[in-house]
C-alpha cells in the first residue's frame, strides 16, 4: 500500500497540479509536493532513484504517521517495506500509474508570457574538448574573476558576454533564448538563469532552423511551441541528443549582471556558461568611491587556467 501525492509547485510558483506517483527533479530544481495521509497508520518508505545510466543509485527516507507506541523505540536505520512504484531504475513498475509532466506544470495563477521577443539569443552547445564544455564558440575563461568587475570596465568582457550600455538587452525589454545541441552531443544539460525565471515555451529536436520564434512559428514549427500556458521556472533542461533544442522567454525589469549556466558542476567548470549584461543602460554611473576602496590586487597572468 503506497501513496499517491499532488505536485502543487515547481521552483517557488505554484503550478495546476497533478496527481501523481513519480516526479522528476533536476540539479538546481525544487519541487513541492502534497500527500494525503489517508492510509494505515505506520511507517512507509520514499525512494529516490537516480537516472544517470554510469550507476543506478537508490536514496530513501521514511514517511511515519503518528502513532500510540513511543517513536524513540523505532528504528530510523531500516527502509519500510512498503510496496514501491518504481524500478532501481526509476522507470515506473506499472505503466498505467501516473510521472509528473513536467512540460504541463502550468504556473497558477496563470502568468502567460510576453506575445513577442525584442532580441533572439541562439546558443549551440557542444564539446569542443577533452574536459571543454561550450555554449557557441568559446568556453567561459577562469581568468574573468581576477578582471576588474564587467559592470564598469568594458575590457574585462569576454566573448561569453552578451549586453551593453547601448540598449542590447535593454531594460524592459523581452528576450528569447534558443539553445541547441550540436554534433554528438550525448548529454543532457540542465540550466539556470539567474536573476529572473524564465517561460519554457518550446523544446523539440531535428535542430532549429528557423531565425526566431516568429519564424518558427509561421513556418511549419508551431507544434513544439506553448505560448499560452508554458511552465515559468528558473531552471530547465536540454536533453541529450544532436538536435535537440529548448527555447526559453523572458522579461527584463530588474538591470542586473546575470548568468546562464549548465547546472551539471563539471560542464560549469569547463567552461559552459555565459554572461548575460541586463538593463545596463539605466545603471548609475558606479560611484569613483566605491572603486578606491580598499581592496587586494591580485597579478595573475591573464591565462592560467586548464581552459584560457
Amino acid at each position: 500500500m503506497s501513496h499517491e501525492f499532488w505536485v502543487v509547485a515547481a521552483d517557488g510558483e505554484f503550478v495546476h497540479p497533478q496527481k501523481v506517483v513519480r516526479t522528476h527533479i533536476n540539479l538546481g530544481e525544487r519541487t513541492s509536493i502534497l500527500v494525503k495521509l489517508d492510509k494505515p497508520a505506520g511507517d512507509y518508505a520514499i525512494r529516490l532513484h537516480s537516472l544517470r545510466f554510469e550507476q543506478m543509485i537508490q536514496g530513501a527516507g521514511i514517511l511515519r504517521y503518528a502513532t500510540t507506541k513511543d517513536p524513540t523505540k523505532r528504528s530510523n536505520q531500516i527502509v519500510p517495506n512498503t510496496k514501491p512504484w518504481l524500478h532501481l531504475n526509476g522507470s515506473l513498475i506499472n505503466a498505467a500509474d501516473k510521472a509528473m509532466d513536467e512540460t504541463k506544470l502550468a504556473p497558477y495563477p496563470r502568468r502567460p508570457p510576453p506575445d513577442k521577443a525584442d532580441f533572439t539569443l541562439r546558443f549551440m552547445v557542444n564539446k569542443t574538448g577533452p574536459s571543454t564544455w561550450v555554449l557557441n564558440s568559446a568556453p567561459h575563461e577562469f581568468f574573468r574573476q581576477n578582471v576588474p568587475p564587467i559592470m564598469w570596465n568594458e575590457k574585462s568582457r569576454g566573448r561569453t558576454s552578451w549586453g551593453d550600455s547601448n540598449g542590447f538587452l535593454r531594460n524592459g525589454s523581452v528576450v528569447d533564448l534558443v539553445i541547441e545541441n550540436g554534433a554528438r552531443v550525448d548529454s543532457s544539460h540542465p540550466f539556470h538563469k539567474h536573476n529572473r525565471k524564465v517561460w519554457i515555451i518550446a523544446r523539440g529536436d531535428g535542430g532549429f532552423p528557423w531565425r526566431d520564434v516568429n519564424d518558427a512559428v509561421r513556418n511549419g514549427g508551431a507544434k513544439h511551441f506553448n505560448l499560452v500556458d508554458p511552465p515559468f521556472r528558473d531552471g530547465f533542461t536540454l536533453e541529450a541528443g544532436e538536435g535537440k533544442f529548448v527555447v526559453v522567454r523572458y522579461r527584463i525589469y530588474f538591470p542586473a549582471v546575470s548568468m546562464l549556466h549548465c547546472h551539471m558542476i563539471h560542464h560549469f567548470a569547463s567552461g559552459q556558461q555565459v554572461i548575460l549584461l541586463e538593463g545596463m543602460e539605466v545603471m548609475p554611473p558606479v560611484p569613483r568611491e566605491l572603486k578606491d576602496k580598499p581592496h587586494v590586487e591580485f597579478d595573475f597572468p591573464p591565462r592560467y587556467g586548464p581552459l584560457d
